[in-house]
């Protein structure tokens, strides 16, 4: 080979390879910027889940402070007596209307009443039984 034919050859052979190292940097850039944007898009959507987290937080304790509320007002005795006044019409009894029991009777006397309502009850259960 000649001299010129040596420089030209090697000329070819370093401009190959300046093409090869230039393919593998670009290569190499294009991953790297494939990379960057999933990770972009990965933060830009866990941005979004953070932003719909503290949206769905808020109505949470919204409705936990209205709840809270609702609670002080069944809570309160007054409130209490106005819904049972108004709404269901309630009143306080008279002073002739308040019955005072006496528990302090002996309770063999309870039994007997109980026994006078439910004896004719059970008697017709036992006649079914018997048959």
């Amino acid at each position: 080979m000649s001299v010129k034919n040596k420089k030209a050859y090697k000329f070819k052979i370093f401009n190959k390879s300046s093409k090869n190292n230039l393919y593998i940097t670009l290569v190499i850039v294009m991953i790297i910027l494939f990379g960057a944007t999933i990770t972009y898009a990965q933060l830009t959507n866990l941005d979004k889940q953070i932003i719909a987290q503290q949206k769905e937080l808020e109505e949470l304790e919204k409705t936990k402070s209205s709840l809270l509320g609702e609670i002080k007002g069944i809570k309160s005795s007054s409130q209490i007596q106005e819904e049972a006044m108004y709404k269901l019409g309630m009143v306080y009894p008279k002073q002739e209307q308040i019955v005072y029991v006496d528990i302090s009777k002996d309770e063999k006397q309870k039994d007997v009443n109980n026994n006078v309502f439910l004896s004719p009850i059970i008697s017709v259960l036992k006649s079914f039984t018997k048959n």
